[in-house]
């Protein structure tokens, strides 16, 4: 395998090494996987093709905003969901190298398996010999975005298959980004991580984009200047794990959590609203001593995110994995967590 495909597939997906009779190993860790021979695959309208002429064609039918839900999503949320959905089809009908250079932004971040600027990682990488013979494909079933229409987030289910082999090992996982939007006006991925999870990922595919309900914020008439609000979430996120090492972590996010929020864990599925996501957390997946490392936050202050390295313990000498998070304020001005990634360290 090429080295940049290890790369690559860390972005939409978690995988663990296994082995077949093909004897086939994918780099990383906590993936599920399911081995089934190219001839017994069931044929479903979402899944990748390799012919290029039928990936463009079921492209274009995956870009139709019909499809998003019964009520229209807005039209600065529908643009980013096209985006996300155009970053698919370019993956389908360029290579998956192609479409994650031309979407992602000259200083995106992916979190998997470590942080790293993605161009500037896969620029020092030879590109794969056939960029078709593997094929990733996503759709997002989950999206929000700032008042202001500047930054927002996309997630959803991802499916991977190396059509090369004649037992194919098909992978399944969640992605989650945060795309910003370009001087030039085009949304470009600035964070993004990608989650194992078992075949119930199926399930997922061809739903309806869903959003997230909120209180509506509003923005001061003199506005915080972007680094001051990203000074803010990076203290917030500190002060988060000051709580939560002084107090038990679910009480600390019990605190302040969205009503609505979200939660992603490697091997499993979204979980949404508070109480399933607390419940969640209690069996252990809550994100203890966190170290933030960057952050970032709408024009309008009220939409922002923070990603970094969290430790089970205060005396690990290296991270046990990476968090992200979206943050939205509430009617009264008060951050919540509205949506949390979290994935263990290789």
């Amino acid at each position: 395998m090429d080295g940049l495909d290890n790369l690559l597939y860390d972005m939409r997906f978690r995988p663990k090494r296994v082995r077949n009779d093909t004897n086939m190993a994918m780099a990383g860790r906590n993936y599920k996987s399911y081995i089934l021979r190219t001839s017994d695959v069931i044929p479903n309208p979402r899944a990748p093709v390799m012919n290029p002429l039928i990936a463009t064609a079921l492209a274009l039918l995956f870009l139709s905003p019909v499809a998003d839900q019964q009520k229209p999503l807005p039209p600065a949320l529908r643009a980013l969901v096209n985006t996300e959905r155009e970053f698919s089809a370019t993956s389908l009908r360029e290579g998956i190298r192609a479409s994650f250079m031309k979407y992602f932004a000259d200083d995106g971040v992916s979190l998997s398996p470590k942080p790293h600027v993605y161009k500037k990682a896969a620029g020092q990488t030879p590109a794969p010999s056939n960029p078709l013979a593997r094929s990733l494909y996503w759709e997002p079933v989950f999206a929000d975005i700032a008042s202001s229409g500047d930054i927002g987030c996309t997630m959803g289910p991802s499916r991977y298959r190396d059509a090369s082999k004649a037992d194919t090992v098909v992978q399944y996982g969640f992605f989650f980004s945060v795309w910003k939007k370009q001087k030039d006006g085009t949304w470009k991925v600035a964070v993004d991580v990608g989650s194992g999870s078992t075949k119930v990922v199926e399930e997922y595919f061809g739903r309806p984009v869903e959003t997230m309900p909120h209180e509506t914020y509003k923005s001061p008439r003199k506005r915080s200047d972007p680094k001051s609000l990203r000074r803010e979430l990076m203290a917030l996120d500190r002060l988060f794990a000051k709580n939560a090492v002084k107090r038990s972590a679910v009480e600390s996010y019990r605190g302040i959590l969205d009503p609505h929020a979200r939660a992603l864990r490697d091997g499993l599925v979204p979980f949404v609203g508070k109480e399933d996501v607390l419940a969640y957390l209690v069996k252990g997946t809550a994100v203890r001593i966190p170290a933030p490392i960057d952050a970032g936050a709408s024009k309008a202050g009220d939409f922002g995110y923070t990603y970094g390295s969290f430790s089970e313990n205060a005396k690990a000498k290296s991270p046990s994995g990476y968090y992200l998070r979206i943050w939205r304020r509430n009617a009264k001005g008060a951050w919540r967590i509205a949506c949390e990634v979290a994935e263990p360290a290789e």
